[in-house]
């Protein structure tokens, strides 16, 4: 009995051989995808909401095409430079008036800048900050290779500064850093008999204003625009009636004296809160000064004995 169920089994075998082989290959294949599939762990795509072009300061403003693709092709050429320790090829690419307001015309102090800036960067990333018609304020920030050292339980150290781009009539691009913005012609004098203030310029950085003024005096007096009796009474005013007070030291005149001095004021570029006028508030024409390293009541006697006080306004708005 045995015998003859081994031969019916062989026989069945024997007879049915090809689709056995057939179904054992198609369980071997479903077995094998199944075991890779359930192994498999597919590449997590990164999601992100990064748009290097959009305005951070307003997320419905951006650059326009154009002009964000030869932002990319400027940094990148200019951030190679830096890179390569090509310090002349970096420096040629800043606007004149960059050179002259940030750098003084001196390569060495962009060279100085540059170093402190990027140092030893292998990595840089570019945003969009803030724009104002043709001018485009980028944010740009330098580390090390983040893919070479990883983040899991790592610190890592950046820089940061302010690029901006600014579209000229002509179409070209000139490109500025040193947080310099713009440089405008200003060239309003008041004076009487006794002062002269000639506005010259202003150098518009990031954060600040910069004014530079010739004070001369046309008296035979000494006269006291600003010491540490009326160290607020220099002031910007905006269009919105707010006022920035000026960064200022003693500015004292000896009699027929000329001297200029630049004024600083905080002021942001992108607050679309424009300068409307300088104000010289406290300007004292004094028959005596001792300066005020002396006694109270020898500066109050100075002071009420004065010759004349006066304030000046000098419009500052195109």
């Amino acid at each position: 009995m045995v015998t003859d169920l081994r031969l019916k089994i062989r026989h069945f075998f024997k007879k049915n051989a090809k689709i056995i082989f057939i179904i054992v290959c198609i369980w071997a294949i479903v077995f094998f995808v199944n075991m890779f599939l359930k192994n498999y762990k597919p590449p997590v795509d990164l999601q992100t909401t990064y748009e290097p072009h959009k305005a951070v300061m307003d997320s419905t403003d951006s650059v326009p095409e154009k002009v964000s693709n030869d932002v990319e092709k400027m940094l990148e050429e200019y951030v190679g430079y830096c890179l390569e320790g090509n310090i002349e090829s970096a420096y040629a690419m800043l606007s004149d008036m960059c050179k002259e307001c940030s750098f003084n015309n001196n390569i060495d102090e962009f060279s100085s800048y540059m170093l402190n800036k990027i140092g030893s960067a292998k990595r840089y990333a570019i945003q969009n900050y803030s724009n104002n018609g043709n001018t485009y304020i980028y944010q740009i920030k330098y580390s090390g290779d983040l893919l070479a050292t990883g983040l899991t339980n790592t610190t890592y150290s950046y820089t940061e500064e302010k690029i901006i781009f600014k579209k000229q009539k002509k179409g070209t691009i000139e490109m500025s850093v040193g947080n310099f913005v713009d440089y405008e012609d200003i060239k309003n004098i008041s004076e009487n008999e006794y002062l002269k203030v000639d506005v010259k310029y202003v150098e518009k950085y990031y954060s600040v204003e910069k004014y530079t003024v010739v004070l001369t005096n046309r008296s035979d007096y000494t006269i006291v625009v600003a010491d540490e009796q009326e160290a607020n009474e220099i002031f910007l005013t905006l269009a919105s009636n707010d006022t920035r007070t000026a960064t200022t030291k003693n500015i004292v005149l000896e009699p027929n004296q000329s001297q200029t001095v630049k004024l600083q004021f905080p002021k942001f570029y992108d607050n679309d809160n424009e300068a409307s006028k300088l104000t010289f508030g406290s300007i004292r024409v004094m028959e005596q000064y001792s300066g005020t390293q002396v006694e109270e009541g020898i500066i109050q006697s100075e002071i009420q004995n004065a010759i004349a006080k006066f304030s000046v306004n000098i419009p500052v708005k195109h």
